[in-house]
């Protein structure tokens, strides 16, 4: 009981450090960013499709045979919190910029909360589900954290306020692994498959139709190399683990 609530408590942090530290690149290291950037969403891409294909739908249907019908719904959901975060017109005045600004922090911050999710809920069915879960979670934290920071000084908010909002998105994945922590005892088997199987919609969705088009708007020669590795890197740790 310790040893998961420990696990828990530190591996959703490392995950929400992963965000910070996204924050940080686009702070001091722009030049890295522009550079170097799409190969890490190739990455994260890869990570996700696979983790949700070959993890949380298969475990997500031993808990609860309708599961497929809630990883549309996950992935659904997604699509319109993306459509709400990212079609808000940021070349209208400064108060609309502001309230486009908000609302990605609250999609961002819904998005990490659920990351936090996934990383308690892993715990809870095998230390190996959520060493996957926050492997996973962390490749495609730090992308979150440049979108995060970038949204917002894109919206003109001031670095200070962009930096607290940004740390707010970072802190909602340890938050989420703990409260999942201390409820999911109380929830039916059937529940936490439902819960996995929203998260296989989630990262379905932020892997093939968000990050996979970024790759192939900013094309580089390695990125697909980089997408196979994010495959083979969840294969291999599973193996592993296994």
């Amino acid at each position: 009981m310790a040893t998961q609530l420990f696990n828990t408590l530190f591996y959703s942090s490392v995950a929400g450090i992963a965000t910070i530290l996204g924050i940080l690149i686009v702070l001091f290291a722009k030049e890295f960013t522009r550079k170097y950037s799409i190969y890490l969403v190739s990455f994260a891409a890869g990570v996700l499709v696979t983790f949700a294909l070959i993890h949380l739908i298969p475990e997500s249907l031993k808990l609860y045979q309708h599961s497929l019908w809630f990883v549309l719904a996950g992935f659904l959901i997604f699509y319109l919190i993306e459509h709400l975060v990212m079609h808000h017109p940021f070349h209208e005045p400064t108060g609309r910029e502001h309230a486009a600004g908000k609302t990605a922090v609250l999609g961002l911050g819904f998005h990490s909360l659920i990351d936090g999710v996934v990383i308690g809920a892993g715990f809870e069915i095998s230390n190996e589900i959520g060493l996957i879960a926050t492997f996973a979670v962390i490749a495609h934290e730090l992308p979150e954290g440049l979108t995060a920071m970038a949204v917002l000084m894109h919206a003109k908010f001031k670095k200070i306020k962009s930096l607290i909002y940004s740390f707010l998105v970072a802190i909602a994945t340890p938050v989420g692994a703990i409260l999942t922590y201390y409820f999911i005892k109380s929830i039916s088997e059937g529940f936490l498959g439902f819960l996995l199987a929203l998260a296989a919609g989630s990262f379905l969705y932020v892997g093939a139709s968000d990050l996979v088009p970024e790759t192939h708007e900013q094309y580089k020669g390695m990125n697909a190399v980089y997408f196979v590795i994010g495959i083979l890197f969840v294969v291999i740790i599973s193996f592993i683990f296994s």
